[in-house]
């Protein structure tokens, strides 16, 4: 089976698709670098601004009324305007560049907003007030920075952000990266039937020789571009492993940079078995390439799509598609469902693979039997 490996990746390293996605692979690294440098991604100043002004909108809606006046003023009214003292707090720190007044304003902001979401009216002001899910990844973010006491990040050109920025994009674009990579892998054997039907080996064991290769080179890639990213910003930025990151899983954790790092790796494997069996399967029941390729949008998608699907269904593998949703709960948050986390994440794709891999066999095996029947048939006649 190594023999027909080897063969495989000789015949197939001149194929414009390896090419290619390593190609892709170094775009991703440098355009996270060009973007984070031209851009205001995660920036304090400009994002505080952003929250004035859109309390500021909220605020609006209440014209014309005393927060003094208990009769008038309605809770909303009067936690809308804690949030904006405490926002102005936070604002304070940043023009005085005094990082303990920013972050504990930023704690006692989430805290007056977590109190919000259920009060009357809250519906009307909702589009000016960042969701939930936001202000619990905030909370949990400046709780554990004042927790650790960890330098406030004010600019965005430093480690920790352009790691977060680099998985960002990454996550988002991996699983269709490596189902349109792997998207023609049966298909492919037409061109090279004669080498592939040349070695004495069972069509499981031809099938899993190709799976082991395909994975061999996207797990390749993947150390790859994660070594020369984490390079590369260690080198510019100075590394800082030890920031953290919060997430979403079930609840609000904030880990460091490296063991976000850990588990984003760990994912992006599992989701590109997941991918490559999914490539697999579709080769078997379409056999046609732009059909497969639809497909795989179609099922990475689908969430989006039909998020009832997500509410009622968290146990199928297209809610955990995109590492980057299901790391800071927009999935769970679209879908109306908690159960929508990384620990599930990691257990639903597993388990897809295992179903994906046993359906693949109990059709490649009564295939091949049928065909052992059918010589078995002829050489009776013959005979």
């Amino acid at each position: 089976m190594f023999r027909l490996m080897k063969t495989i990746f000789l015949v197939e390293r001149k194929n414009l698709k390896f090419k290619s996605i390593i190609f892709i692979l170094i775009l991703f690294i440098i355009g996270s670098f060009v973007y984070l440098e031209n851009s205001q991604f995660r920036e304090l100043e400009p994002g505080t601004a952003a929250e004035v002004v859109a309390l500021n909108s909220a605020l609006d809606q209440f014209r014309n009324v005393d927060a003094t006046d208990s009769d008038v003023a309605s809770p909303l009214y009067r936690n809308l305007i804690s949030q904006s003292s405490n926002l102005a707090n936070r604002t304070l720190g940043l023009v005085m560049e005094d990082e303990d007044t920013y972050i504990q304003g930023a704690i006692d902001l989430t805290e007056v907003r977590n109190e919000a979401y259920a009060l009357d009216g809250f519906e009307e002001v909702a589009q000016f007030i960042p969701a939930y899910r936001q202000n619990q990844l905030d909370a949990a973010l400046f709780t554990e920075i004042q927790t650790q006491e960890e330098r406030l990040l004010v600019d965005n050109s430093n480690f920790p952000t352009y790691i977060i920025l680099f998985l960002f994009a990454l996550g988002y674009g991996w699983y269709l990266l490596v189902g349109i990579f792997s998207s023609d892998i049966l298909l492919d054997e037409t061109n090279h039937k004669s080498l592939v039907n040349g070695y004495p080996l069972s069509t499981a064991s031809k099938l899993f020789a190709k799976l082991l290769s395909y994975f061999l080179f996207i797990f390749f890639c993947l150390v790859l571009t994660f070594t020369i990213a984490i390079t590369s910003a260690a080198i510019i930025y100075n590394m800082d492993l030890s920031y953290p990151v919060a997430l979403f899983n079930g609840n609000y954790p904030a880990i460091p940079v490296w063991q976000y790092i850990g588990i984003a790796f760990l994912y992006l494997l599992c989701l590109s078995l997941v991918a490559i069996a999914i490539s697999i399967l579709l080769n078997y029941c379409f056999k046609n390439l732009y059909i497969i390729i639809f497909v795989h949008f179609f099922v990475f998608f689908i969430v989006y799509l039909l998020p009832d699907l997500g509410k009622w269904m968290s146990f199928l593998p297209f809610n955990y598609l995109n590492f980057q949703t299901v790391a800071d709960g927009s999935v769970a948050e679209i879908t109306g469902n908690a159960a929508i986390t990384l620990s599930n994440g990691f257990l639903t794709l597993l388990l897809s693979l295992l179903v994906i891999f046993l359906f693949i066999y109990w059709q490649f095996h009564r295939s091949q039997t049928k065909e052992s029947r059918l010589k078995d048939d002829k050489g009776g006649r013959m005979s």
